[in-house]
């Protein structure tokens, strides 16, 4: 591990612990969860840990989670800090910095963090379904018109780039916490018992992570750097979905982060560096 990873990953078995104390059932996805699979740990060229939690358990874990982590861990998410522009939430060392260049402009903490996500129902009807993604877009225009340039136009096309500017324009993307309350209310009102789908949407691969509640069920246990970390229960169909041949590694050029940072500094705190 170097020396960023070695931070991240003090992280993650703080979060386990409080997990097991509150009995919360949790999951490496994304990323992590391929890295415990083919690695054993972190995938040589990453430089973050995902995990998630059922809706639920994820309200748990933010309501109980903050007494029992130590002080300068920060559960980070727009409840907790006003101009945090994302879904999920990050726990956040505050003793260190890792500023992402998209969020640079962002005044908030910005330690060093691992993401922590919730999984949420899909709606069975395909009616409702269309009227779902169709709102969501919606949500997602106001949540990317309040970012800085780079991250506004992120894998957006050009219509939806425009309505991103006018939301600018005339104010519609300035309060954050409001905005990303009401999107994920929203997405909170369906209910995992009643769906067949369960929904990561706080990360960024859109429809791939909506997967068969059954590639999750209870999980089943693996090793992330000698730490015995809990996947999803069928992470062969659940990888796949994701990353496709996951066996085979990427081109050399392709073995890179997909961040992209302005500072990291794993003994400085970030209140250094921010205006």
């Amino acid at each position: 591990m170097n020396e960023l990873q070695k931070k991240e990953f003090e992280i993650l078995k703080l979060f386990i612990d409080v997990c097991n104390k509150l009995n919360l059932t949790y999951f490496l996805v994304c990323g992590s969860a391929l890295g415990a699979v083919k690695y054993g740990g972190f995938i040589p060229w990453d430089d973050d840990i995902d995990v998630a939690l059922m809706r639920p358990d994820y309200e748990t874990f933010l309501r109980e989670a903050p007494a029992l982590l130590p002080e300068w861990l920060f559960v980070q998410n727009y409840r907790t800090e006003k101009n945090f522009p994302l879904l999920m939430t990050k726990l956040r060392d505050s003793r260190t910095t890792m500023i992402e260049s998209d969020f640079a402009d962002v005044l908030m903490n910005h330690g060093i963090s691992i993401d922590v996500f919730s999984l949420d129902g899909y709606p069975n009807d395909s009616k409702e379904a269309i009227r779902f993604e169709n709102k969501k877009k919606c949500f997602t225009r106001r949540q990317f018109a309040r970012l800085n340039g780079k991250r506004m136009t992120w894998g957006l096309n050009v219509r939806t780039t425009l309505i991103c500017l006018y939301y600018r324009l005339f104010g519609f993307a300035k309060e954050t916490s409001r905005l990303m309350g009401e999107y994920d209310s929203f997405l909170a009102s369906y209910s995992l018992q009643d769906s067949t789908l369960i929904c990561n949407h706080g990360n960024w691969q859109g429809k791939l992570e909506y997967a068969p509640a059954e590639q999750y069920g209870i999980g089943t246990m693996a090793s992330f750097e000698g730490l015995s970390v809990r996947i999803p229960a069928d992470y062969d169909a659940y990888l796949r979905q994701k990353y496709g041949d996951y066996s085979k590694d990427p081109p050399k050029e392709k073995q890179v982060s997909h961040h992209s940072y302005k500072v990291i500094d794993v003994t400085r705190p970030y209140t250094e560096y921010i205006k």
